[in-house]
């Protein structure tokens, strides 16, 4: 009799430890809206690399707390209630307030990582801590892909001028032309930009030596080989591209040029069937850079894959560090997309 006592009883305890660790990661699901590339293989963590990416979530109470580490130094947005301030996470593990002495009530957080990949893998642990965390906030209905470069990561954005060189400080993606398009149509944005990069060859190279664009892309951590995106998980009702600024900076690449994008744009229509894929110029290409990136996007488009162009920076604009697009320019380009997705889409 003993016996039987000691299986039952090691039965339940068994099924309420299974019981607890679905319920913890069912009021995850439930409470936390992710927005971009998340791994969530790792227990009571969710990783994460992309610009962009973003974490929002509803509380009651007056302060809000979250359990953030890092690879390294990074710089993040705080979106508390349309409030926004910058927050930087310090290289290891640490409690950091996102909100404090807010009126009592209902509020909403939502928390951006604004600098790009590189080699720093950011991870949330736990839920935030709140005095009570209420149901997710409601994602938008329309959502878009973008794929590029620097200027798609907002490279120098917020720069003074084209003296300036990479700087946390001074790079911000919400403020690119996507991110800005992306918010001015209610959509939802995953941006997987990497500075540098390009459809066959990186910025500097002659010939290739870092991952291209179409290596990059398929990863949940942008600088992790072993980590594939499932493209199940997010389904965009269309695609930007804006990749060649770098393919181009070391002289003409045509062929080259052509031969990867065809192979960038066959993959993505694979993905993502009938949705629109737009391919976008290049701000920072001119003179005969420009004329062949727009002769070899115009051999590629068809019914579904259209080219556009969203202007080019304008030195009486100014300019961003490195001679990126500065606020002005992004600006312009996001108000020149906007206006074309309106058009074809009907939002």
């Amino acid at each position: 009799m003993y016996k039987y006592i000691l299986i039952f009883f090691s039965i339940f305890l068994f099924s309420c430890s299974n019981t607890s660790n679905d319920s913890a990661k069912e009021i995850s699901e439930k409470t936390l809206r992710l927005i971009g590339r998340f791994d969530t293989s790792q227990e009571e963590q969710i990783r994460f690399t992309w610009p962009g990416s973003a974490i929002e979530f509803r509380f009651k109470g007056k302060d809000a707390k979250l359990k953030i580490a890092s690879t390294r130094r990074v710089r993040f947005e705080v979106d508390v209630d349309g409030v926004k301030k910058d927050l930087w996470v310090e290289s290891g593990e640490a409690v950091y307030s996102l909100a404090a002495d807010l009126r009592p009530g209902i509020h909403q957080i939502r928390l951006t990582r604004i600098i790009e990949s590189f080699e720093i893998v950011t991870s949330v642990i736990g839920d935030p801590i709140v005095d009570k965390l209420l149901a997710a906030p409601k994602a938008p209905t329309r959502k878009l892909l973008a794929i590029g470069d620097s200027i798609t990561a907002g490279y120098g954005v917020e720069g003074a001028n084209k003296e300036c060189h990479y700087e946390m400080e001074t790079s911000n993606q919400q403020l690119s032309y996507a991110a800005v398009a992306a918010k001015n149509l209610d959509a939802d944005l995953h941006a997987i930009a990497w500075s540098g990069i390009g459809a066959w060859r990186s910025y500097a190279e002659k010939t290739p030596v870092s991952p291209n664009i179409l290596i990059r892309s398929q990863r949940t951590l942008a600088d992790d080989e072993n980590s594939h995106w499932d493209v199940s998980n997010y389904t965009p009702d269309a695609i930007l591209i804006n990749i060649g600024t770098n393919d181009y900076w070391e002289g003409s690449v045509s062929d080259e040029y052509r031969q990867q994008m065809r192979k960038l744009i066959d993959r993505t229509q694979q993905e993502y069937p009938a949705k629109p894929i737009y391919l976008i110029l290049s701000p920072m290409l001119s003179d005969t850079s420009r004329e062949s990136q727009q002769s070899v996007l115009t051999g590629l488009t068809n019914s579904q894959v259209k080219l556009v162009d969203l202007g080019k920076i304008e030195a009486a604009d100014g300019y961003g560090c490195d001679y990126h697009p500065n606020v002005k320019t992004n600006n312009r380009m996001a108000e020149a997309l906007v206006k074309q997705i309106k058009k074809d889409l009907n939002w």
